[in-house]
């Protein structure tokens, strides 16, 4: 194979991206690639800053490029547009990659955006993806007539992270490069170790252009790369040793930061929401495209005032464009001056603190969907957090965009010598502040390359593998260590860990940057805030011939190592002589897949509150019942079967999710006794849903749900309105566990009749009114017809309880189990008050209206999703007047956790004990 001809360098930024190479046939300075990319007047110009940010361009603009309509046009056009055409703009995806409470596979930016169709939008895999292809497409140009040696894919390519980044936005990342077509081989590298490897390019002895470390000497110094882009605010530890003489010093990474989605975006969000008073007057707030136009014009008045200095009252104006509406009746134009920025900047996101502070952590958790920005807005108190136990800081390298004005730099610096007594790290030269980590990235490689790396650097984070043990709580034993080296295997053989066969497992996995000395198979107690957690691991350990117990299982060690371009790789090995297979563990990477099944199928996180002889006899009794004929005067129905169930298990309201599913075990089992009698499916369909009720919430439910399906689905044995009815019952306890394709499909036979008569069965109303999941079109039709028959119930004092109720939750802007996708537009909920308004929510006929308008204008702290301020004002007071406690209507007005029992509650049943809500 022919060797590379260059070591490339490329920075995928959430802001902007760089490409640096360095030619490997010599020892020229590395270089950055002038990128050619569309600007804001439609010409083609070179920078060496390419913007991370992606137009979908309308027809016309299309047009005027020469590109088609489906085409994406990366870099400064996008980022203008983003001002003009938010809705057709995709900015931030990197920090998308690193969020677990989204699909990243899946088409949903740009986000929030309401101009584009399902079909006409990215995933943050797929715009990452774009971004490193123009970069390709830009070396190819300019490279590739000089030949196949010369072309892209025959280079060695490094793309950096943060290195905050956890193996699973590590790995989606190698998905984008891979997708944009990079080579095979291609690596990764954290950002604060690609710009130090810049800085020390320039340094050939750094440990004499460092001060004498502040611990004494003959100790360590140590460097501290504070790098602060667009979307993150990273930390890094190196250490320095002492070196022989006539020696380098051995430079070590010693430490990263938890990532910390706080950068540059953070200060675009804080100055529009400080602008944003001048345009609405305080009575109200921007949301949709004024909204996203204004976030777009910060980020502009942003770099122009952080890229020079002038005077304090230098003023900057700030428009916005009409759009015809009363809210928009104040001015136009709003400005700011350059010490209002400087107030943002120093009082809200680098305030003086103690060494002892740490960032605030949110009491509660509303339901979030947006990127899940750092609740404390304050960089200095993270870094303090980060810095508490280290070693003193000799020498700081700042790096990154935000971190461009030195009176930052210098703050950081001061601030930090005043957590050490005084001594004040040195600031190190920086310069191109954007490139320094494309141009390390391209040195590092070749110096990998020259084997003559500089930077000693495993693994940055301690991965931990969840276990369980009955009548314990769940433990964490470490699997991987931090600063494992790559291609190190480390092996868990000593855990009595058993794989069920030919059936998916998963198993808990979780993250640490704490634990630097913690060693493999050390077992911890699960801090849920010292450990962050990462996406099940998922595998299916298939064996042929397949044994005849179902519940056959197999010894197994668990292994881990990195392979040589960093990425973690996971496996179980079996144990067993007979069976010498090895599966692979991959990461669940969809968040609503199993809301909370986390644990490995043959550990599961809940055990049953009750014996096992007991649960076992139960079911069996259960299982013979409903697998023959009912006996000479017999009544067959649930309410007595499970009746006969608490006499041997005690009251149905102590049974936990564990003793129910084992319950289900043994319905599954009589499944063919649904065609002794009608009786018999009515009995066991009602049973079905007691017993799986919610849908998700104990390991394993996802595979119980699709043998549900696979059961239930299909035409009833005895077809007709009685069992129809059950139905509907059945679907709608288990919604939670029923992705929008089922949902769909048990809507599709109905939805004639829902859309156009009035006199459907109130449980089918019910039910439709339980599928959050199903598509924004169809739930806003159904919203337009229960609205409608609702209305007309409720003049003519009929029972309109069933569509009120489905109203909630067609209109509920915190849903039981969907995520931001399903959730429908705030006019909905406005026309749906406009047209109940009339009518009295404290008589008895009309009491669920109040609950209807208690999820469906809760306030969540989404633009997208809220109703605006006066509305909300204006239904919670609505709500006071006929009764309500203000403690109650408080979610209207202002962000109130969602708590669990709510939640719980939400389902309208009590649920089983100990159950596993997302």
């Amino acid at each position: 194979m022919t060797p590379p001809r260059y070591a490339i360098g490329i920075d995928l930024g959430t802001s902007n991206s760089a490409l640096a190479y360095a030619d490997l046939a010599g020892d020229a300075p590395a270089e950055v690639l002038a990128v050619a990319q569309w600007d804001a007047d439609g010409r083609s110009v070179e920078s060496d800053t390419l913007p991370s940010a992606l137009l979908r361009p309308d027809p016309d603009l299309a047009g005027r490029l020469g590109a088609t309509e489906s085409t994406w046009v990366v870099g400064r056009l996008a980022r203008r547009m983003a001002g003009e055409t938010p809705g057709r703009v995709v900015v931030s995806a990197k920090s998308w990659l690193a969020h677990h409470g989204a699909d990243r596979a899946a088409a949903f930016l740009p986000w929030g955006g309401e101009t584009l169709g399902p079909d006409e939008r990215l995933s943050p895999v797929k715009a990452s993806a774009l971004i490193l292809a123009h970069l390709r497409a830009a070396w190819d140009a300019r490279f590739a007539a000089l030949g196949p040696e010369h072309r892209f894919d025959a280079q060695d390519v490094t793309v950096t992270v943060p290195a905050s980044f956890d193996p699973v936005a590590q790995r989606l990342t190698l998905d984008a490069a891979a997708a944009a077509g990079f080579p095979a081989a291609t690596r990764l590298l954290e950002e604060p170790q690609a710009a130090f490897a810049w800085w020390l390019e320039s340094h050939e002895d750094p440990w004499a252009a460092l001060p004498a470390p502040a611990a004494g000497p003959g100790s360590a110094r140590h460097v501290l790369v504070i790098d602060i882009g667009g979307g993150t605010s990273d930390f890094s530890l190196f250490a320095l040793d002492p070196p022989a003489p006539g020696a380098a010093p051995r430079i070590r990474r010693v430490a990263v930061s938890d990532h910390i989605l706080l950068g540059g975006d953070n200060i675009d969000l804080a100055l529009a929401h400080r602008l944003e008073l001048g345009f609405t007057n305080g009575f109200d707030r921007l949301t949709g495209t004024p909204w996203d136009h204004l976030v777009a014009r910060c980020r502009d008045l942003k770099e122009r005032v952080l890229a020079g200095d002038g005077p304090a009252d230098e003023s900057f104006p700030v428009a916005l464009p009409g759009r015809g509406s009363g809210l928009m009746a104040a001015a136009r134009t709003v400005s700011l001056r350059r010490d209002d920025l400087d107030t943002v900047l120093l009082d809200g996101f680098f305030p003086a603190c103690a060494a002892d502070a740490a960032p605030s952590r949110p009491s509660g958790a509303v339901q979030t969907w947006g990127l899940p920005y750092a609740h404390d807005g304050a960089v200095t108190r993270h870094l303090a957090a980060f810095l508490a136990g280290r070693p003193p800081i000799d020498a700081v390298l700042c790096n990154g965009g935000t971190l461009t004005p030195d009176r930052l730099r210098r703050r950081l610096a001061e601030m930090i010598g005043g957590w050490q007594g005084g001594r004040v790290p040195a600031l190190l030269d920086t310069s191109r502040l954007d490139l320094a980590v494309a141009l390390g990235a391209a040195c590092a490689s070749r110096r990998r390359l020259g084997q003559t790396s500089r930077i000693e650097a495993g693994s940055g984070h301690a991965v931990f593998l969840e276990v369980h043990r009955p009548g314990e709580a769940a433990a964490l034993v470490c699997l991987l260590p931090h600063g494992t080296p790559p291609e190190r295997e480390i092996a868990l053989d000593r855990l009595d860990l058993r794989l069920r066969v030919n059936r998916p497992v998963r198993f808990g996995l979780y993250s640490s940057t704490r634990h630097e000395d913690t060693p493999a198979g050390a077992v911890l107690r699960l801090d849920p805030v010292a450990f962050q957690p990462l996406p099940p691991l998922e595998t299916v350990a298939t064996v042929s011939p397949a044994p005849a117990d179902a519940e056959a299982s197999v010894p197994v060690a668990v292994t881990a190592r990195l392979n040589p371009v960093g990425l973690l790789q996971l496996a179980c090995r079996s144990l067993d002589r007979k069976q010498p297979h090895t599966w692979p563990l991959d990461f669940d990477l969809r968040p609503d897949a199993a809301p909370a099944e986390t644990a490995a199928e043959d550990a599961p996180r809940l055990e049953p509150n009750l014996a096992a002889d007991l649960i076992a006899a139960a079911g069996s009794d259960l299982a013979a019942r409903l697998s023959r004929p009912a006996g000479k005067g017999e009544k067959l129905a649930a309410p007595r079967l499970l009746q006969g169930l608490e006499r041997g298990l005690g009251p149905r309201k102590d049974w936990n999710g564990a003793v129910v599913r084992a319950l289900w075990e043994a319905l599954e089992g009589a499944a063919d006794g649904r065609a002794l009698s009608v009786e018999h499916e009515e009995a066991w369909l009602t049973l079905a849903g007691y017993l799986l009720r919610p849908g998700f919430g104990v390991a394993g439910d996802a595979a119980r749900l699709d043998a549900l399906w696979r059961l239930a689905s299909p035409a009833p044995r005895f077809p007709g309105k009685r069992i129809r009815l059950h139905q509907y019952i059945l679907w709608r306890r288990l919604a939670g566990g029923l992705s929008r394709e089922r949902q769909e499909a048990l809507l599709a036979p109905e939805r004639d009749a829902l859309l156009t008569k009035s006199n459907v069965s109130p449980e089918l109303v019910r039910m439709a009114g339980a599928f959050e999941r199903i598509g924004l079109d169809l739930k806003t039709a159904l919203i337009e017809r229960f609205l409608a028959v609702a209305v007309e119930l409720m003049k003519g004092r009929q029972h309109a309880a069933p569509y009120l109720a489905a109203l909630g939750g067609l209109l509920n802007r915190t849903p039981l189990y969907a995520g931001p996708d399903s959730v429908t537009p705030p006019a909905l909920v406005e026309r749906a008050f406009e047209a109940l308004s009339d009518f009295d929510w404290t008589e008895a006929e009309f009491i669920e209206a109040q609950s209807l308008f208690l999820r469906a204008a809760r306030a969540v702290e989404d633009r997208r999703i809220d109703l605006p301020d006066p509305l909300r004002r204006k239904i919670a007071s609505r709500l006071e007047k006929g009764g309500m406690a203000p403690t109650r209507t408080a979610r209207l007005r202002e962000i109130v956790p969602v708590e669990r029992a709510e939640r719980l509650g939400g389902f309208g049943e009590d649920l089983p004990a100990g159950l596993i809500l997302s």
